[in-house]
């Protein structure tokens, strides 16, 4: 039984949901709620629908079947309307700002069951594991996992790259989920509906599962292995743009849990970098004779403007919205004082210990350093701030 519902606008990412037609009752009681995110999954959503059917009918599970379409120009939307299978399927198509992530929130503001599970429309997660999963958060699991790296997981067909990247992106989530999940990006997951709070959700990219493990805070977290299937037809959605959104998330994701240090960390990145850059470009000057205090400038006048980019770009994200010609020489004027401090302390050394410079570099660095505080202070606080009303947003 398919079920159709007015599409939904999300022009401005994140307005509620409109339910102009629901039809289904919000009174109707389902022990399990699957979501399903499509776009341009038009030949592989009505076997996937049928899979479903079959397993959750066999188990005797109640169940509905929310797919959650971008607005494919495949015609998902209208493929998954017209399956014919006996359990309830609600469609929703969305238009508008397209988004895995985002259309998985969507679904969950409408879902009815007890229980919530989110998986792929393109056969990669297998239907018949949806008993497990269930089973597992039916019997006091807060949050379930459909892993591939536990003992019994298995992956079909992955390059070498695939399972690198994967690796490193898994890595990356360590500070945030600890040990308590091998494979905290899946997409594959099951968990109590009571534990979802939409409202502080606020995902980029495909990676919606590590969002919920970050901000739903579930304390007992199990994994269930799967056999993780090649995709069936269609392209994969892994691109380079989705893996630049995922560093995104994960800054976001960062950001939520420490505010105040991850900032100062990526400020410290960036300064990192620049130090890169400094160094460089002084052992380049000084190569070709220019004059020591010369070069210093030089090079940290570089690495400064440097700075300014990337500090613009990644660490105070809201400054993106001003105008950078005018940010810039706010932020040479309020690092200035790092800079005197930087070329002071760096030259003092070069000055007072003779006998290490050929180790001038040593100089640098320690210059660097004393002046990254000032820096840092003045750039959150004078170049880049923000209202407290912006900051929430960032």
């Amino acid at each position: 039984m398919t079920l159709s519902e007015q599409p939904i606008s999300t022009a401005k990412g994140k307005d509620a949901i409109r339910e102009a037609s629901v039809t289904t009752p919000r009174s109707s009681v389902f022990e399990l709620s699957v979501i399903i995110p499509t776009y341009n999954e038009s030949k592989n959503i009505p076997e996937l629908l049928r899979r479903i059917a079959r397993v959750v009918v066999e188990k005797d599970i109640p169940c509905e079947v929310i797919v959650v379409d971008d607005n494919s120009p495949d015609g998902t939307a209208e493929a998954a309307k017209n399956v014919e299978i006996p359990i309830v399927v609600r469609v929703i198509k969305r238009t508008g700002e397209r988004g895995l992530s985002q259309s998985v929130v969507d679904g969950l503001r409408i879902a009815q069951g007890m229980y919530v599970l989110v998986m792929d429309a393109d056969l990669q997660h297998p239907p018949e594991s949806i008993p497990n999963l269930l089973a597992a958060v039916r019997t006091g699991a807060d949050f379930v996992i459909g892993s591939r790296y536990v003992s019994g997981g298995r992956t079909n067909d992955f390059s070498f790259y695939r399972k690198l990247n994967s690796r490193v992106a898994t890595l990356l989530t360590l500070p945030l989920v600890g040990r308590n999940a091998l494979d905290p990006m899946a997409g594959f997951f099951c968990l109590r509906r009571d534990l979802i709070d939409t409202s502080p959700l606020n995902p980029i990219g495909y990676k919606i599962g590590l969002e919920l493990l970050v901000k739903c805070s579930p304390q007992n977290v199990v994994e269930v292995p799967i056999r993780f299937s090649s995709r069936g037809a269609g392209e994969s959605k892994l691109n380079l743009a989705e893996q630049l959104n995922y560093l995104r998330h994960l800054r976001r994701l960062y950001d939520w849990r420490w505010p105040n240090l991850s900032q100062i960390g990526m400020f410290c990145a960036v300064g990192t970098s620049g130090m890169i850059v400094d160094l460089t470009l002084m052992t380049l000057l000084m190569y070709v004779g220019m004059a020591f205090p010369l070069a210093r400038i030089a090079s940290i006048a570089v690495a400064m403007v440097s700075n300014f980019f990337l500090n613009r770009w990644m660490t105070f994200l809201r400054a993106r919205q001003g105008d950078w010609s005018r940010q810039l020489p706010k932020f040479v004027a309020a690092c200035s004082l790092g800079l005197v401090i930087n070329w002071s302390i760096s030259n003092a050394l070069w000055i007072l210990i003779p006998s290490l410079r050929w180790a001038y570099q040593l100089f640098c660095v320690v210059g660097i350093i004393t002046g990254t505080a000032s820096n840092y202070i003045l750039s959150k606080y004078v170049v880049f701030g923000k209202k407290k009303a912006q900051a929430a947003h960032e």
